[in-house]
């Protein structure tokens, strides 16, 4: 009897030991939900390009549950390897448009989908990595203001203005959909380069001059960041290139790096000719070697020459003067700076206005040329009138094609083409935009990276085709204008492609 009831006590306590050790795992998210199962197949890892859809259907068993008595979460974790997760969908279905930077080498994102049984707070789960790929590409950078204050961007990729591409792609507020904020000022220029290797956005507003890397559009840096030399007063006027040339002017002086060798720009050039908004800078590499740049100093009243920017001949000089030529460009007074170019022949074109009487003249000069020890400074070729141009007192936009004697002008309507392949030019009116519509930016494409590639061949559209934004004080556009008839300066109306949904248009680039 006494044996018994040891056999008994012992019994109960084992009982007891492996009782006391149970965990009851019914509710814990390792679990799978009875009867629910979700299938991975070919989903080990996903992928999606930046401002796409990140589009899944998963395939779902509920077993006897109803779909009714489940609900769904998405969450993503919007830094990679971060444990904060944001909640992107409630559906069965995930329809998530990605607006994250494009992952480095290495990282990802995690996307976890939870199922959870409504009656019973029972959850089954499961997480992928995500990585987010480059889906901005050559095409149109597009500077939008969204109060009149501040700058976003936005960006175009189209086969009128992206090698190979057969599809259109528009996407809004790129910037600011990355980093949260806009660039504070109005973005009056753009310049797309490699900046020691990396491809790179420069911008300038009246005050600033920023950086923005075109990788995944992230802000880099401003003014003194991009200066090797601190400034406490930047007034940027303009950009430029030419071969292994990166051209900067501000505060009236001359900035030449080659940006492709340094991460900053150097020190300005000290003469004492002032530079203004717009100089021609011949970015053509033929020889003899042209003079690389050539602009008309308001101040001093007289034409200024650049021979090299690296070798040979780095001094500014005033232009020598020739009171036998078509003009005396030692004799040219009281002028401001409209428009400068450079044609592929070399020859360096200077739109001025004369500040009394508001008379618009073309001066064009040649390209001068190498020769040692003293360059050949530029000399008179040609000068046009443009007194009693139609609307020419309403013109605010101007742009030449460098391979025609063609100069359009536009007021903030209309859109006019200047002829002067005769001694004598002519004025015809190209394109109205539609009522309602304002013109903002007008300008020739090229392609970006032409004329300094290398290697390849420009795209078929560079050199002919305009690009135009007009905004209607609610809504800004940007039209793509393929040009016909050589020479002529006309536009195919019929083939215009045109791009909605933007704000006001400040400035456009393109962009490899």
């Amino acid at each position: 009897m006494k044996k018994t009831t040891i056999f008994a006590s012992f019994c109960i306590s084992l009982l007891l030991l492996i009782t006391s050790c149970y965990e009851d795992q019914s509710l814990l998210d390792t679990n799978p939900i009875t009867g629910v199962v979700i299938d991975t197949t070919g989903m080990s890892e996903l992928s999606v390009r930046q401002f796409e859809k990140l589009q899944i259907n998963p395939t779902i068993e509920t077993g006897d549950l109803s779909t009714a008595d489940l609900s769904f979460e998405w969450r993503l974790n919007l830094v990679p390897n971060d444990t904060l997760f944001d909640l992107i969908g409630t559906d069965k279905n995930l329809d998530y448009e990605v607006r994250l930077p494009p992952n480095r080498s290495g990282k990802h994102h995690l996307l976890q989908y939870k199922v959870i049984d409504n009656k019973t707070k029972l959850a089954y789960s499961v997480a992928w990595p995500l990585t987010v790929l480059n889906n901005i590409g050559e095409g149109l950078v597009v500077a939008v203001t969204p109060d009149g204050v501040n700058t976003d961007f936005s960006h175009i990729m189209s086969p009128e203005v992206t090698t190979d591409y057969t599809e259109v792609s528009v996407k809004h507020n790129v910037y600011s959909a990355i980093n949260g904020s806009t660039i504070s000022g109005l973005t009056k220029q753009l310049n797309f380069t490699t900046i020691y290797g990396v491809d790179a956005l420069l911008g300038m507003t009246d005050q600033s001059v920023y950086r923005i890397n075109t990788l995944d559009y992230t802000y880099f840096g401003m003014n003194d960041d991009l200066f090797f030399a601190s400034n406490s007063n930047y007034q940027p006027q303009t950009f430029g290139d030419v071969v292994q040339g990166n051209l900067y002017v501000g505060n009236g002086k001359l900035t030449a790096t080659y940006l492709g060798a340094s991460k900053k720009y150097g020190l300005p050039m000290d003469f004492e000719f002032v530079v203004p908004d717009h100089i021609a800078a011949n970015g053509f590499n033929y020889y003899p070697l042209p003079v690389r740049i050539n602009f008309y100093d308001e101040v001093n009243e007289h034409f200024v020459y650049l021979p090299t920017l690296r070798f040979g001949d780095t001094n500014m000089h005033p232009v020598p003067g020739d009171a036998a030529g078509v003009f005396d460009p030692a004799n040219v007074k009281n002028k401001m700076n409209l428009a400068a170019d450079v044609s592929t022949t070399g020859d360096f074109r200077h739109l001025l206005k004369d500040k009394t009487t508001g008379e618009i003249t073309l001066y064009v000069l040649d390209g001068g040329g190498d020769q040692y020890p003293s360059p050949i400074p530029p000399a008179p070729k040609s000068i046009y009138s443009l007194a009693g141009a139609p609307d020419i007192e309403n013109a605010i936009h101007f742009a030449f094609l460098e391979d025609q004697r063609v100069l359009y002008y536009a007021t903030s309507t209309k859109i006019y083409a200047m002829l002067y392949s005769a001694s004598t030019p002519t004025f015809e009116e190209r394109y109205t935009v539609p009522a309602g519509d304002e013109i903002t930016t007008l300008q020739v494409y090229k392609q970006a990276g032409y004329p300094f590639a290398s290697s390849g061949t420009p795209i078929a559209t560079n050199n002919k085709q305009l690009i135009l934004s007009t905004y209607n004080g609610i809504e800004g556009k940007v039209s793509i204008l393929p040009l016909i008839n050589f020479g002529l300066g006309n536009i195919d109306e019929a083939n215009i492609k045109t791009f909605v949904g933007f704000d006001k248009i400040t400035a456009i680039i393109p962009q490899k």
